[in-house]
């Protein structure tokens, strides 16, 4: 029997990438979803109706823009009309930084902190309110080791995840007598689009001090993600799970 049969996923930044593969991941056993990204194209659209007609179940697109608060607000204004539990939310949108202070822009830091960080806190307070009433419901925050190890160039994108790692920790305190689980899974540098934008000097940095010599790819990030939604990992609470081949 298929583990998430019946149940609903919410994931942000789910066109691409980690994302689209968490969809998958999720559809495969079984989820309906509603499936969060910045605008509707032919691709995305295509890919959604793909997923509801091989795996048998509903998908909701919803498309907004995390650099606004009004699209976010209208985005989760439609999300709420569509009068479903939600079962599992996954924050996993974010946009990539990477540049010394010196050559950091203010204004870039303001939009880093607005897409990875407000944005999701913007979204998981707006939803707690329905996941409060499904009871066994998870959140699962997508961090990085970039907010554990914070390697040089990461004083933004790091500190975005750093404050995402604290956020899980402490809404897992909070939501608690709600019966709902707050964890996080913290990738490595992993094979998607994101990687590429990060550059082949990252990468191949990444590659080196990585006990296992490679990227991670975005199925074993969606794997571990799944673990953490699922009953199997039912007395995991306010947890980060690494998934970096273990650095040096």
């Amino acid at each position: 029997m298929k583990e998430f049969l019946n149940k609903v996923v919410c994931i942000t930044g789910s066109n691409r990438g980690i994302g689209k593969e968490l969809a998958i991941t999720f559809a495969n056993e079984g989820a309906n979803l509603i499936l969060c990204s910045r605008e509707e194209n032919p691709e995305s659209t295509e890919f959604y109706k793909e997923l509801a007609s091989r795996y048998k179940i509903t998908v909701y697109p919803c498309y907004f823009d995390l650099e606004s608060d009004e699209s976010i607000k209208k985005g989760l204004s439609f999300i709420k009309s569509l009068k479903i539990k939600i079962d599992i939310l996954v924050n996993n949108a974010g946009i990539p930084h990477l540049a010394i202070l010196p050559f950091t822009r203010i204004s870039d830091a303001r939009r880093v902190f607005q897409v990875n960080y407000f944005a999701q806190l913007m979204i998981t307070q707006s939803l707690l309110s329905i996941m409060t009433k499904t009871g066994g419901a998870a959140i699962i925050n997508m961090a990085s080791i970039a907010g554990i190890d914070g390697d040089i160039g990461n004083c933004v994108y790091g500190a975005t995840k750093a404050s995402m790692i604290l956020f899980t920790k402490v809404l897992a305190k909070e939501v608690a007598n709600s019966k709902i689980r707050v964890n996080a899974v913290a990738p490595g540098l992993t094979d998607t689009d994101f990687a590429i934008t990060m550059g082949d000097k990252a990468i191949t940095s990444m590659k080196e001090i990585s006990t296992m010599h490679r990227l991670g790819t975005a199925h074993e990030i969606s794997n571990a993600v799944l673990f953490l939604a699922s009953d199997r990992a039912s007395f995991i609470n306010g947890q980060v799970l690494r998934v970096d081949g273990y650095i040096k």
